[in-house]
């Protein structure tokens, strides 16, 4: 009597998903729990001496990149977020704060827009001006930094990544273009 394989597709492809969903973060399990029980970022920028020398995740959308002489400074809008440590778009967000880092980032590349996701120190607090408004950024001296890719309308199917066309038709493949199998899988 032949073996009975059935379920193996369906399982294939739960198994194939569960991985990728435990693995879609770009840091390590240890850069992870090294920033496990930070402060929520609205403490943070209440008062970001308290928080000095502690470890943080930190994420949101690019405003300005300069370099200068040592250093390159990269002002982020802050946003929430998602579970794969990915800033998620929204209007809300908790403020600025600018990552700070020794290697030279080329502001073509870590432009006006683009997401990024930091991992580093609090550092001391940086004073500037929003427009004419004073404003106190909360530093990162960043030890990981993780530049989100770039969608663009011809990367997605209705203006959504991953909505591609999967096995010859829109979202038709498992996970809305992944291509590893049909949707009912």
């Amino acid at each position: 009597m032949a073996p009975q394989f059935q379920g193996w597709p369906r399982a294939l492809a739960c198994l194939i998903l569960a991985t990728l969903l435990s693995s879609c973060s770009p840091f390590s399990s240890e850069v992870k729990q090294q920033v496990k029980g930070q402060p929520s970022f609205a403490a943070i920028r209440q008062n970001p001496s308290a928080f000095r020398g502690r470890m943080v995740m930190l994420g949101g959308t690019i405003a300005q990149t300069k370099n200068l002489k040592d250093v390159t400074l990269i002002e982020v809008l802050q946003e929430r977020l998602d579970s794969s440590d990915q800033p998620i778009d929204s209007d809300k967000i908790g403020g600025r704060f600018l990552v700070r880092t020794s290697t030279f980032l080329d502001p073509s590349v870590y432009s006006k827009g683009r997401d990024v996701t930091v991992v580093g120190r609090l550092a001391a607090p940086q004073p500037g001006v929003i427009g004419e408004k004073p404003y106190t950024y909360p530093v990162v001296a960043a030890t990981h930094i993780h530049l989100w890719p770039q969608y663009t309308a011809a990367d997605s199917y209705w203006g959504y990544p991953g909505m591609g066309w999967g096995w010859g038709y829109p979202g038709m493949g498992l996970g809305m273009g992944w291509g590893f199998g049909p949707w009912w899988w």
